[in-house]
């Protein structure tokens, strides 16, 4: 059987990730496939097969596989397609190892929070604030291998929080507030004015971060068309703002 082949800059990615690490990658990038593949070779897989050559199975049974997508990819069997070129399936009669694979969205993600020594693939971060989500998220961390696959790992630092208190850079959430923090005065609720020590915050988050060298080969052709339209009228609804279709006048720019 054919094994896998992946672009070089998925290779490359792999070499750089580790346990706990959030890949990020844009859409159309493979980050499922690459994520995969990591699972794979930390399961006794072998390079070879995710460069083209033969499929070389993995120690069996590999680590329980559990993927935390959001409720759309799972219920459009997205990561199923994957799974395929690995002979993982999420049933147990058809699967070709003895693990478990477990495909479920956000929603569900407290139900695992007391799995321990598998590999969990969190898809489309969702682990922002301190709600059950990264509750579960945290106590899933402390017992399990796992990554993040993410388009937009992070806008601001304390989106952060979880990720960095998972890979133990802080013991919670409190000390991360304490250390970096400064909240403004004059609101009435809490408001973060700035933030503190931002170059070790960097250096933590490149300690984590892995980006995919990921370039779409796209060419734009572009083509102008001429059409025509009634011009008298185009400059009449402009200066009178009056909907000639309507009868009535043009509410707001949109309508316009």
């Amino acid at each position: 059987m054919a094994g896998i082949r992946l672009f070089d800059y998925q290779l490359d990615a792999i070499r750089r990730m580790k346990n706990g690490c959030i890949l990020c990658g844009g859409v159309g990038s493979g980050k499922s496939l690459t994520a995969l593949s990591y699972y794979y070779l930390q399961n006794g897989g072998e390079l070879e097969s995710i460069s083209g050559g033969e499929y070389i199975p993995m120690d069996d049974p590999p680590a329980d596989l559990y993927i935390i997508t959001t409720a759309r990819k799972r219920d459009t069997f997205e990561w199923e397609k994957e799974l395929a070129p690995f002979l993982l399936t999420t049933s147990g009669e058809t699967n070709l190892y003895c693990n478990r694979v477990t495909i479920d969205s956000w929603n569900n993600i407290a139900k695992y929070a007391e799995a321990k020594d598998a590999f969990f693939i969190f898809d489309e971060q969702r682990v922002v604030g301190s709600g059950v989500w990264v509750k579960s998220f945290l106590k899933i961390a402390r017992a399990n291998r796992w990554i993040l696959l993410s388009a937009t790992p992070g806008d601001s630092w304390s989106e952060y929080i979880p990720v960095f208190v998972a890979n133990g850079f802080y013991k919670n959430r409190t000390q991360f507030i304490r250390e970096h923090v400064i909240y403004s005065h004059a609101a009435k609720f809490p408001k973060i004015e700035r933030y503190l020590g931002e170059g070790k915050l960097e250096a933590l988050r490149g300690a984590i971060l892995v980006d995919m060298d990921f370039h779409r080969p796209t060419v734009q052709h572009h083509e102008d068309i001429f059409v025509p339209y009634d011009a008298g009228l185009y400059r009449e609804i402009l200066r009178r703002r009056w909907d000639v279709w309507k009868d009535e006048p043009i509410e707001n720019a949109g309508g316009l």
